[in-house]
């Protein structure tokens, strides 16, 4: 990957600060999208440089300081429809002079659909089955196309669940909240929050154009 000085994290929750403590490691500077003072506030005490803007605001998004950066998207789309709204507006808004250098895209496992008991690889095919699953999609689609006209490299991580501290369902435990049966809860598989950071790092550093990856432990759990 070509030097890169600088990072924008749209969506910089809790994985995306842990993103961002791994490439201000290596003398990046990060910037990270917020929706409000509050939100540029508690960015600033990660160290991360707030850029104000809404997705869900078109206009806002004109001066994204997109060009020559490592752009991770991590963005979840709004509710509701099989369109990704904020991955469009955020296409729409970026043009070939403020394109980035590179581009990792976090996405979910559950493109992929109901599989039951079958083992899912990249080369499985995409079968989406709920709204939210087909938003996914269409972000990964849009985005792809988008990476391929402005020719920058677009790599995909989709993602299953994801566990850690503030993760756990610790509090609904504590009130007494119902959960499954052992023998009802079908295999699944997780990645911790540190993992998935640091695979999102190798993958800004070493995926190429267009590369699809399941992230996950790699281990068969109940």
């Amino acid at each position: 990957m070509q030097d890169i000085h600088k990072v924008l994290i749209i969506g910089c929750g809790d994985v995306g600060v842990r993103v961002a403590r791994l490439e201000q490691a290596k003398g990046r500077r990060v910037a990270g999208l917020a929706r409000s003072a509050a939100g540029a506030e508690r960015l600033l005490g990660f160290g991360i440089e707030p850029v104000i803007g809404d997705l869900d605001e078109p206009g806002s998004l004109r001066a994204l300081p997109t060009a020559a950066s490592l752009l991770y998207y991590m963005a979840p789309p709004p509710g509701g429809g099989p369109w990704d709204s904020r991955m469009r507006n955020f296409c729409a808004a970026v043009d070939c002079a403020a394109a980035p250098a590179r581009v990792v895209y976090l996405s979910t496992s559950g493109v992929y659909g109901d599989c039951g008991d079958a083992r899912v690889t990249e080369a499985t095919p995409v079968n989406p089955q709920t709204s939210r699953a087909r938003r996914r999609l269409d972000a990964e689609t849009v985005l792809r196309n988008w990476g391929r006209q402005l020719d920058v490299p677009v790599v995909i991580l989709r993602v299953t669940g994801i566990y850690g501290p503030g993760r756990l369902p610790l509090v609904r435990l504590q009130q007494g909240h119902p959960v499954l049966c052992e023998a009802e809860s079908p295999p699944t598989n997780r990645i911790h929050a540190d993992d998935l950071a640091t695979i999102c790092a190798a993958a800004a550093q070493k995926g190429a154009a267009d590369e699809i990856f399941n992230v996950s432990d790699g281990q068969r759990e109940r």
